[in-house]
């Protein structure tokens, strides 16, 4: 396993990371079918004979449940492992300050997730530019009482970014990029210029470029959160698109999902990529990416190619994907 310094943190990630939404379940509106907490503790478990020591979280999947998974998991294993989690970047009550709303929330995540210190601590989101000052002032609280090692956003803008960085020690973003989705590649850019680590999110669209989904939705459960968003026929018109993209894996060399990411990882800017995993196979399976062969630079524009003309479309959180 590759494993990459973030940003100006001196914190070593590997190139391949965990995205432990899925982990949440249907708990807390959720919505991921086929999870089983005993499965989800043993993949994250698993994820060190893989060399894969990146977590990425929140406080807000399935209301805290995700965190208390991986609390579970790395009960005498806590150091081997670097995690990131979130909090939003505002409060469901005016009436409380934002400095006071993100120490409460910092403190339920260390409960949470069994451990005295979080690594990379993120805003789930853009903050209302009044509240900058104070926000960072509350971050850089954290990281001086040693509850939190950086902290970081998730975000696609640059002028986001940019302001934070101007009021504190910004140290990553969280940006989503994929084949179908080239939006963060202008955040990119921007970390590759400032030296701010990156995680990518959402690599594999939610599924859409595992190539499971190319002839036929049946394989997602009616229950799953991604079922009513992808059974219209927009959705099914792109997956027709995109099952062009299984030239890359002709010849065994690696499949849909490795594709997909080694693509990700190959991109100027990219620290780690964290795409999701319900079980041990799914994991494993994501960290072979890091040894199969990159695109070649005709692979990767004839990808990007399909990518566009399959027109996937974008939520209005476009964060989400």
């Amino acid at each position: 396993m590759e494993y990459r310094v973030l940003g100006k943190t001196g914190i070593e990630v590997s190139c391949i990371g965990l995205g432990c939404w899925p982990m949440a379940g249907m708990v807390g509106g959720a919505n991921w079918s086929g999870i089983d907490d005993d499965e989800s503790v043993a993949t994250i478990q698993h994820a060190e004979s893989l060399g894969i020591n990146l977590l990425d979280t929140a406080n807000g999947y399935g209301a805290g449940h995700s965190e208390r998974i991986i609390g579970r998991a790395l009960l005498g294993r806590r150091e081997r492992y670097v995690i990131a989690t979130k909090v939003a970047p505002r409060s469901d009550d005016p009436d409380e300050p934002i400095q006071q709303f993100i120490a409460r929330n910092c403190e339920g995540s260390l409960e949470r997730l069994q451990t005295e210190y979080i690594d990379i601590y993120q805003l789930h989101g853009e903050p209302d530019e009044a509240d900058m000052p104070q926000i960072v002032e509350a971050l850089t609280r954290l990281v001086e009482e040693g509850k939190i090692r950086c902290f970081g956003i998730s975000t696609y803008e640059t002028e986001v970014m940019r302001s934070l960085m101007s009021l504190g020690d910004l140290a990553m973003a969280q940006i989503g990029y994929s084949i179908v989705n080239p939006v963060g590649k202008a955040g990119l850019r921007f970390a590759a210029e400032e030296n701010l680590g990156t995680l990518i999110r959402v690599p594999l669209a939610q599924g859409a470029l595992t190539g499971k989904y190319f002839d036929s939705l049946s394989r997602l459960d009616t229950q799953d959160r991604r079922h009513e968003r992808f059974d219209n026929p927009r959705i099914h018109s792109a997956l027709r698109k995109l099952s062009e993209l299984s030239f890359l894996v002709a010849g065994g060399k690696r499949t849909m999902v490795q594709a997909a990411l080694r693509f990700v990882l190959d991109t100027p800017g990219v620290t780690s990529v964290i795409p999701g995993a319900k079980n041990r196979a799914q994991l494993e399976e994501n960290a072979g990416a890091d040894c199969v062969p990159p695109l070649s630079p005709d692979e990767r524009m004839r990808a990007l190619a399909i990518g566009r003309e399959a027109d996937w479309p974008l939520p209005p959180y476009t964060n989400w994907t």
